[in-house]
């Protein structure tokens, strides 16, 4: 599915063809009324948020008369249905559209029926007569708008030219025709487009028919396998075409014109990628072609369509040769689409509440796939579930499997369904290991082949390779929030309790939680596994031991903690530890601090320890947590902050250099990257600022002599140390080089690095976000940018009350919801009285908003309580390396 890009964190109306505007669909159509659409009498059936059983489709098609230069389109719609009870009504989704008639029809028979719209987008269509069981086809026409934002059917204009793309998960195939839109309902489709002859039509399957008649060009697709509206897709638009070669079907990426040569890149990777894939699954890929294409307006990272998998342009435009850590990213987002042609396409969720079983899979399938091809870009290092922690440590957060009635419950804590589920896989995937976890999932992939699922099926599958009780131990972790806390003392005895943030209320859980636990006795180190499923658990072994690491190779989903002479034990012996347990332990202690289990003294104990290894993703893990006590640093203490780093860390990057050579590995990149950030922001280092001066000028120069991540850097400390009066000239030199960049991630680099904090800039960066330079769904990315630059939110809001209307029509409905959260969170309370003051007339008026603003308001609130508990041990901790 889609996935926010990484600076939050995807992206039819009556055509005005006289040849098509009243054609032989109007004649059909004559006999049947017109559907009179007006609101429905409310009952128990209309207010129920999924169409009821009785009624299931078996076959759909879709024809629509698509114009990417006209905002109107129209369409006509077949759905085969099995009526099972007698009844007088039929049910389907829509959602902005003009029903202009429906009727069933069967043999002879035909049941005009009046259309009324009821609750969650369902439309009832009513007969006079009663309908009796059997076999029908539900015959609609309609008329609706293309919108401009980046869901359902929507219009994206890149290059003074128009296109036609579609984004339809989760609940969004509704905005383009009526359907029975639930991913339950798992039946072929086959589409009909007819569009000017200029134009290129791409669908999910293969053309079947061609035919132009007075400069319009019909193409019938052919039909497609069993499977949900979500995964419908076509493309309109005069694009250009690059073939991919060396894969088990025919497949090609679709470009906006002109960027063909763009893709060379991707277009080398994808065929083993698949490969990889097909050799886990143990199945070939099971769709007849597989083509990508680059879409220039995109909310989410991509989307998985059956046959034409849609991408943001950044993943795939690309220079022909990107750096180590450029192309991380690309390879890891085509790897998780395509797995999701099996865990997601192939089978099928039932219902969106098991939503994470198609992205925790995805997500793991995609780490594995880069673990096993790509071993330079080091995915075996990451710890997939500090990405979860954070928001999984929420008082408001909901559960991995929670109730869905509406798209926004869909979207509501969507990150978690990548993370906390891929790290539940994960933690699964190490105590059976890699080849019983395959073997389970293949097993669960041919039982359930162009079906849907839920969860069980897939625990079933599982247990089954499995000498644990999987089933029991994966429900606690999905079915309820948050995650535990263990606490080992030196007696061996083992608490468990729910991990919370200093100062939040939470319900208390229990777990049955995994350790795979290390530890050292009588000199030698031991290895066991326990499981522990109540409050308290007595391990007598562990009282005799000199220290205790409980999360062998860092793949549990918990926080724990030992006592202070045991953690200075395993510090003295930390290189018993590998890299990924040696940054578990520093990250584990900056949890336990934002707990207020520890302090201060603890975290920095831990850091100046693992600052001096010798491998440099451990060094990195060091600064990044050096960085997230950011927050702390204002006024008072900002100068001692600086001289901290100037002394420690300066000298590191000193010797890293700002030059990237070709022999830096991916770990070497990242840390440089991660401390000239540091550096940059926080050591007021007049020769680093003159020095990135001196890069964002050769950048600007020319974008192919800086690598993106130190350019970014060196733009943002370029621009938020220019002097008065020089922020206009910056300003222009980078909008001036962004207009001319062709590359999507060179116009990231360039627009989304400034940082201006005087009100002429800012308001200049906000007014850009409007303009068509900025796509709809990277609009929201640049008022969040502003928001971060400014530590006082006065001028953002000023702007954002003159502006709110032309800003929210702009942006997609996701980041609508989002925009507090994403926007508005901060640590300041004169920050978030502005904000709760903005949202409170609007929060209402657009769906999701007000959970919005909850989470805004949590996060705010919890960032403060802890600003307040440590700002004094902090500023303390500065004083003592004076």
């Amino acid at each position: 599915m889609k996935q926010l890009s990484t600076l939050a964190g995807v992206v039819a109306s009556v055509f005005a063809f006289t040849s098509l505007s009243t054609t032989a669909v109007v004649a059909q159509e004559a006999q049947t009324a017109s559907a009179v659409v007006s609101p429905a009498k409310k009952t128990l059936a209309d207010v129920e948020y999924r169409l009821p059983s009785t009624i299931a489709p078996t076959f759909q098609h879709i024809h629509l008369n698509i114009d990417p230069d006209n905002p109107t389109y129209s369409g006509k719609t077949n759905i085969d249905v099995t009526v099972k009870t007698p009844t007088k009504k039929v049910g389907f989704y829509q959602q902005d559209l003009t029903v202009t008639s429906a009727r069933l029809v069967s043999g002879s028979s035909s049941f005009p029926l009046n259309v009324t719209i009821g609750e969650y987008d369902i439309n009832w269509g009513e007969s006079q007569d009663e309908i009796a069981p059997g076999k029908y086809t539900l015959e609609i026409t309609f008329e609706g708008k293309v919108n401009t934002s980046s869901d359902g059917m929507y219009l994206s204009r890149f290059e003074e030219t128009n296109y036609i793309f579609t984004q339809f998960e989760d609940m969004h195939a509704r905005k383009a025709f009526p359907s029975f839109d639930e991913p339950n309902f798992k039946i072929p489709y086959q589409m009909t487009i007819s569009s000017p002859e200029h134009q290129e039509i791409v669908g999910n399957t293969p053309v079947e028919k061609v035919t132009v008649e007075n400069g319009i060009k019909t193409v019938v697709f052919e039909k497609t396998k069993p499977m949900p509206t979500y995964l419908i897709a076509y493309t309109v638009g005069p694009f250009d075409s690059a073939e991919i070669s060396g894969l088990s079907v025919p497949g090609k990426i679709y470009v906006p014109k002109g960027y063909a040569d763009k893709t060379k890149f991707v277009i080398k990777h994808i065929p083993e990628i698949l490969a990889s894939l097909e050799d886990f699954f143990g199945i070939k890929y099971p769709y007849k072609k597989m083509d990508f294409v680059a879409v220039p307006n995109f909310t989410h990272g991509a989307m998985e369509n059956v046959g034409l998998i849609t991408y943001r342009d950044s993943l795939l435009l690309l220079e022909d040769n990107p750096s180590v850590t450029e192309r991380s990213r690309p390879l890891n987002v085509i790897a998780h689409e395509l797995a999701h042609q099996w865990f997601g396409n192939l089978v099928t969720m039932a219902w969106w509440d098991d939503l994470w079983l198609n992205e925790a899979f995805a997500s793991w399938a995609a780490s594995h796939t880069m673990k096993t091809l790509y071993p330079e870009l080091n995915y075996a290092d990451r710890i997939v579930q500090e990405g979860a922690f954070g928001a999984d440590a929420s008082p408001t957060v909901k559960p991995v499997k929670k109730v869905v009635k509406s798209q926004p419950d869909v979207m509501d804590g969507l990150g978690l369904n990548y993370s906390k589920g891929e790290s539940i896989l994960q933690m699964i995937e190490s105590l059976i290991g890699t080849e019983k976890f395959r073997e389970g999932v293949q097993n669960y992939m041919n039982t359930h082949a162009w079906g849907n699922t839920v969860a069980d099926d897939l625990w079933r599958a599982l247990d089954e390779v499995s000498d644990f009780n999987l089933s029991a131990m994966m429900k606690a972790y999905l079915e309820q929030p948050g995650y535990p806390l263990i606490h080992i003392s030196k007696d061996g005895k083992l608490t468990q309790s729910r991990f919370h943030l200093a100062g939040a209320t939470v319900e208390d859980k229990t777990w049955a939680v995994p350790l795979k636990l290390t530890y050292q006795s009588n000199g030698k180190i031991l290895n066991e596994v326990v499981f522990i499923d109540k409050e308290t658990t007595v391990l007598p072994q562990l009282a005799e031991a000199d220290w205790v690491y409980p999360n062998d190779n860092a793949t549990g989903y918990f926080r724990w903690s030992i006592e202070p002479a045991q953690l200075n034990a395993l510090l003295n012996n930390i290189d018993a530890l590998n890299k990924r347990e040696k940054k578990n332990v520093l990250y584990n202690y900056q949890a336990l601090l934002n707990a207020d289990q520890v302090g201060v003294d603890s975290v920095m104990k831990v850091l100046n320890s693992l600052a001096k290894d010798d491998d440099p993703a451990v060094i990195r893990a060091a600064v990044g947590v050096l960085a997230e006590f950011s927050y702390l640093v204002n006024e008072d203490n900002k100068a001692a902050y600086a001289k901290l780093l100037n002394q420690n860390y300066m000298p590191l990057l000193n010797k890293l250099t700002l030059s990237q050579s070709e022999q830096d590995n991916a770990d070497v990149i990242r840390l440089r990257n991660q401390i000239y950030s540091l550096l940059g922001t926080h050591s007021n280092n007049d020769q680093l600022v003159e020095q990135s001066v001196k890069i964002a000028k050769q950048y600007l120069a020319d974008t192919n002599s800086v690598p993106s991540g130190i350019a970014g850097t060196a733009i943002e400390i370029a621009t938020r140390n220019s002097e008065q009066g020089e922020q206009g000239t910056w300003f222009n030199t980078i909008v001036e080089a962004f207009k001319k960049a062709q590359l999507p991630n060179v116009k990231s680099t360039l627009v989304y690095s400034m940082y201006f904090e005087d009100k002429a800039t800012v308001f200049k960066m906000l007014d850009l976000a409007l303009t068509d330079d900025i796509t709809p769904a990277n609009t929201m990315y640049m008022v969040v940018r502003v928001a971060r630059n400014l530590d006082d939110h006065t001028l953002l809001y000023e702007w954002l009350s003159k502006n709110k209307d032309a800003l929210l029509a702009k942006m997609p409905d996701y980041h609508v919801s989002r925009m507090p959260e994403f926007v508005s969170t901060t640590c300041s309370a004169e920050n978030l009285e502005k904000a709760n003051a903005f949202y409170a007339p609007i929060s209402e008026t657009y769906q999701g908003m007000a959970r919005g603003v909850e989470i805004m308001q949590d996060e705010s609130q919890q960032c403060m309580r802890l600003k307040s508990a440590f700002q004094a041990d902090f500023n303390a901790f500065l004083n003592e390396q004076l």
